[in-house]
């Protein structure tokens, strides 16, 4: 089974490679949040950007490798986020609600917090493996959780190379988050973490178009 799932992240790193420049606006992203740190003029795009990625690129992105793969055709930006903007924002903030309640909770909860949150949040990026595909397969809401978790808590020893590869990039932003790498913005700080933010982006994007394809075939039916 794990042999059959890899095949999945093979075609998946074709794909990416055959249609790179949305990860590079990513990359380029990266360099504009991080090197003003160094600086310790930050404020603005550690405020900024993540939304920007949360609300726009991110959705965009999805949308246009969903559309490579299920339609075999670039879709414009425009149409994407007519389509699936809502449905992406409404279903990240379900799922991201757990991590989100014990973020506003922190000052209660004390050291507590970063526990939780050190499990929570891997275990929401787990969940969502599918979950955030479904999205712009279906095009729904709700149904796109509930059948996520199904599909993923249903084959877990097949999904085992995407949930270790989700993992691995939890496990950096946890290493960083738990030596104190995260206020070092020195020149090697800045190496560290825009190391990390770029693998962060591959991981991220090769596990979804995977996990897309798994979709395709195995739900839609097409190969």
């Amino acid at each position: 089974m794990v042999v059959e799932a890899n095949k999945y992240l093979t075609s998946a790193l074709s794909i990416l490679k055959s249609d790179s420049s949305p990860i590079l606006i990513l990359v380029i992203g990266g360099v504009i949040y991080y090197a003003p740190k160094i600086a310790g003029k930050g404020f603005g795009t550690s405020v900024f950007l993540p939304l920007i990625l949360f609300l726009i690129l991110y959705p965009m992105i999805y949308g246009r490798y969903s559309a490579i793969i299920l339609e075999n055709q670039k879709i414009s930006y425009f149409q994407i986020l007519i389509t699936h903007w809502f449905n992406y924002v409404v279903v990240s903030i379900i799922i991201s609600s757990p991590v989100i309640l014990v973020s506003f909770l922190g000052p209660v909860l004390g050291k507590g917090a970063t526990v939780l949150w050190a499990i929570l949040s891997p275990a929401v990026n787990v969940l969502s493996i599918y979950i955030i595909p479904l999205v712009f397969v279906l095009e729904r809401r709700l149904e796109s959780v509930s059948l996520g978790i199904k599909c993923l808590l249903g084959n877990i020893s097949f999904s085992l190379p995407l949930i270790l590869l989700t993992l691995l990039a939890q496990i950096l932003s946890l290493l960083i988050q738990f030596t104190g790498a995260s206020s070092d913005y020195s020149a090697k700080g800045f190496m560290f973490h825009y190391l990390h933010f770029v693998i962060s982006i591959f991981l991220d994007f090769t596990v979804f178009i995977a996990a897309t394809l798994i979709l395709k075939e195995k739900i839609l039916g097409k190969r």
